[in-house]
C-alpha cells in the first residue's frame, strides 16, 4: 500500500498540509497595494524607508486650477505639464528682452550671435530650446484636451471642426501680432502706437468667458473686437507706408497652428495604435530626407499650396509626435483613481529626486557641449548618465513611478536620435532647423518633464512652482504681454529707452525686471481667471 502521511493520526508524524497555488486573476498590481487596515507612511519630507509603500502629503498652496479644456477626464492634473509649459514661457520671454549686440554669442540663437545677423555655425543655445519645447508642451495636452470631447460623446465631425477652429484662430493670432509687434512694423512712435491698440484687439478676440461675466455683454465686446480687427489688419499698414500682407505673420504661432491641426488629426486617428502614428512619423522624415535631392518630393515638400502651410511643415511631427506619446502616458496616468492623500509610492523620497536631477542636469550638458562642439564627449557623457537614470527608473510598482519610466525611456530615445544624427546636415542648428536640432531638444525637454513631474505630481512639491503653473496656464497672453504691450508701452516715453541700458549688467538687469513683471501681471490675471484662449 503507497505510504499516506495524513492516513493515521497515530503515527507520530506530522501532518502536511496539501496547498494548490491557483494563478492570480485580474491585475496584479492592486496587490502591490498596502493590506487593508494598514495605513501607509505619510511622509513629510523625509525619504521612506526600502520597500516600504508611503504616500506624500498633497501640497494644496498656490496656484490656480487649470481651465477645463486642459483637464483629462480623471480625478488627477497633471500640473507638471502646465510648469514645464511656464518655465519655457518665462525663458522665451527673458530672450524677448535681450539687447543686441550687448552679450557673449550664447546669449542669442546660436546661428544670430549678435542678435540680428545670420551665421550659418552650428551648435545651439539656451534659447534654442523655447520654440521645441513649446510645440512640444502644446503636443503633449492634445490628448489632454481631445480625450475630454470624446468623453463627452462629442462626434467626430464636431471633433475636427474644432480642431479646424482652433487652427484657424491661432492664424488670425498671428497675424494680428504680424501687425502689431513692432519687430514687424518698425520701432516708430506710430507703431509703438498701434502696438498697444493691437493688444486690445488681441484681448477682445481670445479672453475667454468667465462663469459670472453677462453673456450677452460678453458676446457684443467679442463682436466688436472682431469688427476692430478686420478694419486695423486693413489700414492700420498704411499708417507705416505698407499694406495688408498675409506674410507678416507671426511664423512661431504659424507652426504652432499647423502642428495643432496635422497633430490632433494624427492622434485622433491613431490613439488606439501607437504604431501607426509612428509608422506617420516615419513617413514624414522619409519626405524630409527625399526632400534634400531635387526631384517630385522636394517640388512637393517646399511648394506654398497653401497661403500660411506647406508639405515642408511636416518636419515638426518630429517633436509633435514624441509629444502626443508624451501626452498618452499622462493621460492614461490622470485617468486612473486617485487618493486624495497622495500617490502610493513604493520608490524612496531620495530616488525620486535623484531622477528629477538626473533628468533636469542633461539640458546644461547638451546645450553647453553642441554649443562648443564637444559633440563625442557631450554624447558619452550623456549617455553615461541616461543609462544611469534607466538604473533609477527601473521596477516601477505603482502608477506614478511607471508614469515616470516611460517618459525617461521616450525622451531617451527622442534624445539619443537627435545626438547620433548630429554629424548630419553638417551639425545641430535650429535655423534652418535640422533633424538633430527636432529629436535633441524634443529629448531634453521630455526630460524636463520628467524633472517636473516627479517633484510636482509625485513629491507634491508644488509651491516650488507655483508660478509657472500659473503662467503655464495662460501662454497666449504670456506671449504677447512683452513684445507687444509692455515693450511698446516703455519705448513709447522717450525717457524710459535708455534706463538700465548702459552696460550690459544694466541691461540684464532690465531685462530681469521685466521678465518678473510679465509672470506678476500673468500670474495676478491667471488667478482672476481670466485666460486667453482659441
Amino acid at each position: 500500500m503507497p505510504e499516506n502521511p495524513g492516513a493515521s493520526a497515530n503515527s507520530g508524524e506530522t501532518l502536511q498540509p496539501i496547498v494548490i497555488e491557483s494563478p492570480l486573476q485580474g491585475d496584479p498590481r492592486r496587490f502591490n497595494e498596502a493590506p487593508e487596515g494598514i495605513t501607509p507612511t505619510v511622509n513629510s519630507g523625509a525619504d521612506a524607508a526600502a520597500n516600504l509603500p508611503h504616500r506624500n502629503r498633497p501640497d494644496r498652496s498656490g496656484s490656480t486650477d487649470a481651465p477645463a479644456e486642459l483637464k483629462a477626464p480623471g480625478d488627477r492634473r497633471a500640473l507638471s505639464l502646465d510648469a514645464l509649459r511656464g518655465l519655457l514661457l518665462v525663458l522665451m520671454t527673458l530672450g524677448f528682452t535681450i539687447a543686441n549686440d550687448m552679450y557673449p554669442g550664447w546669449m542669442y540663437h546660436r546661428q544670430y550671435p549678435g542678435g540680428e545677423t545670420f551665421a550659418d555655425i552650428p551648435g545651439i543655445t539656451w534659447r534654442d530650446l523655447a520654440y521645441v519645447g513649446f510645440l512640444f508642451s502644446m503636443a503633449a495636452a492634445l490628448p489632454l484636451t481631445l480625450s475630454r470631447r470624446i468623453a463627452k460623446g462629442e462626434k467626430e465631425v464636431g471633433i475636427m471642426v474644432s480642431v479646424i477652429r482652433r487652427g484657424f484662430m491661432l492664424l488670425v493670432f498671428a497675424l494680428l501680432i504680424g501687425h502689431s509687434n513692432t519687430y514687424f512694423t518698425g520701432y516708430t512712435q506710430t507703431a509703438r502706437g498701434l502696438a498697444i491698440a493691437g493688444f486690445v484687439i488681441l484681448a477682445l478676440i481670445f479672453t475667454r468667458r468667465r462663469s459670472d461675466w453677462n453673456p450677452a455683454t460678453f458676446r457684443v465686446v467679442n463682436l466688436l473686437g472682431w469688427a476692430a480687427a478686420i478694419l486695423f489688419l486693413l489700414f492700420s499698414p498704411g499708417l507705416y507706408g505698407q499694406g495688408l500682407d498675409i506674410k507678416r505673420i507671426d511664423d512661431v504661432i504659424v507652426g504652432l497652428a499647423f502642428a495643432a491641426v496635422v497633430g490632433s488629426i494624427a492622434w485622433y486617428l491613431t490613439r488606439s495604435n501607437i504604431n501607426w502614428r509612428l509608422g506617420f512619423l516615419a513617413l514624414c522624415m522619409a519626405g524630409y530626407l527625399g526632400a534634400k535631392g531635387d526631384g517630385w518630393v522636394a517640388d512637393w515638400w517646399w511648394s506654398e499650396t497653401f497661403p500660411f502651410f506647406h508639405l515642408g511643415q511636416l518636419t515638426l511631427m518630429a517633436v509633435v509626435i514624441p509629444g502626443t506619446i508624451a501626452g498618452d502616458h499622462l493621460l492614461r496616468w490622470m485617468q486612473l483613481p486617485h487618493d486624495e492623500r497622495g500617490d502610493l509610492l513604493y520608490w524612496s523620497n531620495a530616488r525620486i529626486l535623484g531622477i528629477a536631477f538626473v533628468s533636469a542636469i542633461i539640458a546644461p550638458i547638451v546645450v553647453i557641449g553642441l554649443y562648443n562642439r564637444w559633440v563625442p564627449e557631450t554624447t558619452e557623457i550623456v549617455l553615461g548618465i541616461l543609462l544611469g537614470g534607466i538604473v533609477l527608473v527601473w521596477n516601477p510598482k505603482t502608477d506614478g513611478e511607471v508614469l515616470i519610466r516611460r517618459l525617461f525611456v521616450w525622451s531617451s530615445l527622442w534624445l539619443m536620435t537627435g545626438l547620433i544624427l548630429e554629424p548630419f546636415e553638417n551639425g545641430i542648428k535650429k535655423v534652418p532647423d535640422t533633424l538633430s536640432y527636432l529629436f535633441t531638444v524634443t529629448g531634453v525637454v521630455g526630460l524636463l518633464l520628467v524633472s517636473l513631474v516627479a517633484l510636482v505630481d509625485l513629491l507634491q512639491r508644488r509651491k516650488w512652482v507655483n508660478a509657472l503653473i500659473d503662467v503655464g496656464h495662460n501662454p497666449l497672453l504670456c506671449y504677447v504681454l512683452y513684445t507687444v504691450l509692455l515693450n511698446s508701452t516703455f519705448e513709447l516715453i522717450p525717457a524710459m529707452r535708455g534706463v538700465l541700458m548702459a552696460t550690459p549688467e544694466q541691461a540684464f538687469l532690465r531685462s530681469a525686471i521685466m521678465t518678473v513683471l510679465v509672470v506678476l501681471i500673468v500670474q495676478w490675471t491667471t488667478r482672476k481667471r481670466i485666460f486667453w484662449r482659441t
